[in-house]
């Protein structure tokens, strides 16, 4: 099996990442950053269990073009990038990994960090999160003149990262209130759990049908709106909701007043909403391919599946 390079491995998609390499039978490596180990001890624990179950770490950054290059000869037939969305200049860093892709000459699969909307479908999106759809784009447009062999993950709003906070919501938890609806019913998103998204990705990279192609991950079960969202969160409760429909307007404005992340968050649910059409329409296959298409047998964790794994209250 190809060996699989991943860079932000210890972060929140990475990790999955990173399981799903290792979960697949792939020789594994994991490239951090020597600081990462020193100032973050919970990183540093999840390190020491991938060691344990056969990951090697490698440590460097994007920044060091010969250690990158070394470590993508050595370990990186796939090379699979989980950098961070703190700031564009995160994601520009991308670029040094092409560089070094095309010096080493031996990868035969790219996947660079996307795993959200489709950035090429989003050109309302506002800042902060405007900025990082540029960098997407840069990236993508990068890798495709390169002519480096990829595939490009399109898996939408992550379950984990969207409905986690969800569970500590009793007491004076977010549910304690009442709930915020963003749009209404018929402003659909997708949620697509990390842990499947990831499987998929490492199923991806040894496929031809997703050689230089965007793949969408799209379950069906998994489109709805935020407020059959909190419908299901209302039955699994017992207990009746106040809602406050935000209105587009309204969340242009929370944006402009919330500090980042939090104004980030808010940017990608309004891009939601305005280009609610574009995670439903039909896919060019010059272009993509459909996951669920390619790969029938994957039983995806559901929204009301993932609720009922929260201690919701």
């Amino acid at each position: 099996m190809s060996r699989v390079l991943v860079i932000g491995g210890t972060g929140n998609i990475g990790r999955h990442l990173v399981t799903g390499s290792l979960n697949a039978g792939h020789p594994t490596t994991v490239l951090v950053r020597p600081a990462t180990v020193s100032s973050d001890s919970d990183k540093a624990k999840f390190l020491n269990s991938l060691k344990a179950r056969g990951a090697s770490v490698v440590y460097g950054d994007m920044n060091d073009h010969g250690n990158l290059v070394e470590a993508i000869k050595q370990h990186g037939e796939v090379v699979i990038s989980a950098v961070g969305h703190g700031r564009p200049e995160e994601l520009d860093g991308q670029l040094k990994i092409l560089e070094a892709i095309k010096k080493a000459g031996t990868v035969k699969r790219f996947v660079p960090s996307e795993f959200g909307c489709d950035v090429e479908h989003a050109e309302r999106t506002l800042e902060p999160a405007k900025s990082m759809i540029k960098s997407k784009l840069r990236v993508r447009e990068a890798i495709r003149a390169a002519g480096i062999p990829h595939t490009i993950v399109c898996s939408y709003w992550a379950m984990g990262l969207l409905l986690s906070a969800l569970a500590n919501s009793g007491g004076d938890g977010p549910l304690s209130t009442g709930v915020e609806i963003f749009g209404d019913e018929n402003s659909r998103a997708i949620f697509v759990d990390e842990r499947d998204m990831s499987s998929l990705v490492i199923r991806a990279v040894e496929d031809p049908r997703t050689l230089d192609k965007v793949m969408y991950v799209r379950p069906p079960t998994n489109i709805c709106s935020f407020a059959k969202l909190v419908h299901m969160v209302e039955k699994k409760t017992g207990r009746t909701l106040k809602r406050h429909y935000v209105s587009e307007q309204e969340i242009a404005k929370k944006i402009q007043e919330a500090p980042f992340p939090l104004n980030f968050q808010l940017a990608m649910v309004h891009s939601t909403l305005v280009h609610a059409g574009a995670c439903e329409g039909a896919i060019d296959p010059a272009v993509g391919v459909e996951a669920t298409r390619l790969y029938p047998d994957v039983k995806y964790v559901t929204m009301e599946g993932y609720l009922d794994s929260l201690c919701i209250i």
